[in-house]
């Protein structure tokens, strides 16, 4: 039991924890296969979801009020071994070359029997950034390739579990 106070409370309910390393990566159109899934990430980062905070006072108040303002999403930032497919390259250097080329996609993590346990959902998404490896021919290490995407909106939906 949780004492709050000197008071006895309810027990919280356990939420099983997914490990981050069991993740997909889908953008719309991508893919080579068709599955969706446009290959196997090192790392993903940026999922943010904030909102603006505007201030305004209320007759001769002396503390401000203060209320949401738009929403602002982060910059979606993948990493992965360099692969033979240039697809993600590609979709950058047409963005470069001025066409329009807004796509949506999902992160999904998955647990350790690859089942769907989260999915972050972006929209409106654009390169903004393509890093390729650093070649080093005396070093051991995987070659990386890094791509930043611009979104317009990014939301975490829910998954619901089969027979809850």
């Amino acid at each position: 039991m949780i004492r709050i106070r000197g008071e006895e409370s309810q027990p919280r309910p356990s939420f099983p924890l997914t490990s981050g390393c069991n993740f997909l990566v889908e953008i719309d159109g991508l893919e080579e296969d068709g599955t969706g899934v446009v290959g196997g990430f090192r790392d993903v980062s940026g999922l943010i979801s904030r909102s603006e905070v505007i201030e305004y006072r209320v007759g001769n108040q002396s503390a401000p009020l203060k209320i949401p303002g738009r929403p602002i999403y982060g910059n979606v930032r993948l990493s992965r071994g360099v692969t033979s497919s240039a697809a993600l390259y590609l979709w950058r250097r047409r963005i470069e070359e001025g066409e329009e080329d807004l796509r949506n996609g999902s992160i999904v993590l998955l647990d350790a029997a690859m089942r769907e346990k989260g999915r972050w959902n972006f929209y409106g998404a654009w390169p903004c950034r393509y890093e390729g490896p650093r070649l080093d021919s005396a070093s051991e290490e995987l070659s990386i390739e890094k791509l930043e995407l611009v979104v317009e909106k990014l939301e975490r939906v829910r998954i619901e579990e089969a027979g809850e």
